[in-house]
């Protein structure tokens, strides 16, 4: 039988729903968020690209910068379950705020957003890139080259996040389901290709080896190894909208991360060996088309590239939706203006917070390619930004989560709680040191204090609003945080 703590949380959840948030609660079931989760990954999009530019940073420890972040990944998931089981029906912000209290929830959601919304602008910015080809007007290119073809990039930016917006705004299961079903389809063509690489090239213990990688190198690959799986954990941000809460998002959250950690291992394991290593994958922009004309299968890089585009098309889609839902929750606590916690009547979906998040997000990626840059090196600069965003919040969480069981329920394992949450604060906050120190390469070097002003102009916005405001009515929402 549950104990008292937990009981008191879920008769809050249930008051909470009843009082209504405006979005359809409890309409989406354990595949649906799994769906979700795996659509904010978009594993098939990273797979693409991700290796190359992680060897550009780790080397030969490529598969080692994947493999250690996911397991640093994991133990946030297991964070997350552990605190989605005893506040059933309650999102990230509401978990960070309940343990914290609501200045650091504030930043922390801020955070989160911030992350979700820059990789939402990396990959509106390489769904052009792998549309370009498919009409013949200009191939990739490579890092540190000027972009091109601005009017063409322009109107696919346009169409991709105006498609992505009525998808969004129409539902989430359909934005969900869409996702899903592109990203099958797109990693089925491009296991096809690595399988055939590997028969062609055979395989290797060398990428394994341990011999000359540098504990430097993996720890400078893992901020892009951390962007491709960064997402995973965008179910818990659907807790609203979630059937049985306890069960499926912990289910979504562990399951998502274990299948993209699974295929960016293989992935790059197979590019690695079929470029006869790191530095000669590093130096290619399109990897898997480059591989899938080596084998004389020309026809298998067109559907490549349109497997990009379509991955790309899920993670804009699965990032806006994910972060439409923390700036709805925002809303809700007057931690936002009240109107972007508005849902839609008929839709049930937050539109205000969905178009002003695509909005923003198609202005940054169409500035950035007027200014000359191309598609790849927004990818990697959004997304390096926009993973510290999903680092603070995962520490956080880690952080949060022995206060969290400590408050709640104290019998269920608040040492183990702060062990992992200890390590996962630890690593990442390493991780962050080791990208300040020795100072990377420029543009590199500016990421991490940018991110860092993002944090202050988030706590100067909270002292100036809702920090003022704590004594105005609130609604349910945030007399159920407040009660955690």
């Amino acid at each position: 039988m549950p104990s008292l703590p937990i009981v008191e949380e879920i008769e809050d959840a249930k008051a909470r729903q009843s009082a209504g948030t405006g979005l359809a609660a409890g309409t989406m079931g354990g595949v649906e968020l799994m769906a979700q989760s795996t659509a904010g990954i978009a594993p098939s999009a990273v797979m693409v690209s991700g290796a190359t530019l992680v060897a550009a940073s780790a080397g030969p420890g490529t598969l080692y910068s994947y493999a250690v972040s996911l397991g640093v990944l994991l133990l946030v998931g297991w964070c997350v379950a552990k605190v989605a089981r005893l506040r059933p029906g309650e999102d990230l912000l509401s978990h960070i705020t309940a343990a914290f209290g609501r200045a650091v929830g504030f930043v922390g959601s801020m955070g989160l957003a911030f992350g979700y919304l820059l990789i939402a602008v990396g990959c509106v910015a390489q769904f052009a890139q792998y549309t370009k080809p498919l009409f013949g007007v200009a191939p990739p290119v490579s890092a540190g080259a000027p972009g091109t073809s601005f009017g063409f990039t322009f109107v696919i930016e346009v169409v991709c996040v105006a498609a992505a917006s009525v998808m969004m705004i129409r539902g989430v299961r359909v934005s969900a389901w869409t996702g899903v079903v592109l990203e099958v389809l797109s990693i089925g063509a491009i296991l096809l290709v690595l399988t055939l690489a590997l028969v062609r090239h055979g395989l290797s213990a060398a990428p394994l080896l341990a011999t000359g990688i540098t504990p430097g190198q993996v720890v400078a690959g893992m901020v892009l190894a951390i962007l491709g799986f960064v997402g995973f954990e965008s179910a818990a941000c659907l807790s609203v909208e979630a059937k049985d809460p306890q069960r499926t998002i912990p289910r979504a959250v562990f399951g998502s991360a274990l299948l993209a950690g699974a295929l960016y291992l293989c992935s790059s394991y197979a590019q690695v060996v079929s470029f006869g290593g790191a530095d000669k994958l590093s130096a290619d922009a399109t990897p898997l088309n480059t591989l899938a004309d080596g084998i004389g299968q020309h026809w298998l890089a067109l559907v490549i590239d349109l497997g990009a585009v379509a991955s790309n098309f899920a993670c804009v889609t699965g990032s806006l939706t994910a972060a439409s839902r923390v700036l709805h929750s925002m809303g809700e606590s007057r931690l936002v203006h009240a109107k972007i916690g508005s849902a839609h009547p008929k839709r049930r979906t937050p539109h205000i917070a969905i178009l002003l998040l695509s909005a923003t997000a198609l202005a940054v990626a169409v500035g950035m390619a007027l200014s000359g840059v191309n598609e790849l090196d927004v990818y990697s600069y959004s997304g390096t930004l926009g993973t510290f965003g999903y680092m603070m919040a995962y520490i956080l969480m880690g952080l949060g989560a022995p206060v969290l069981l400590r408050k709640l329920a104290p019998q269920a394992g608040v040492a183990l709680a702060a062990a992992v949450g200890g390590a996962v604060a630890i690593c990442l906050a390493y991780v962050f040191y080791r990208n300040v120190y020795p100072v990377p390469e420029w543009p590199t070097s500016l990421m991490p204090w940018l991110f860092v002003g993002v944090l202050l102009a988030a706590s100067a916005w909270y002292v100036a609003g809702p920090a003022r405001r704590r004594g105005e009515p609130r609604p349910a929402r945030a007399l159920v945080e407040s009660a955690g």
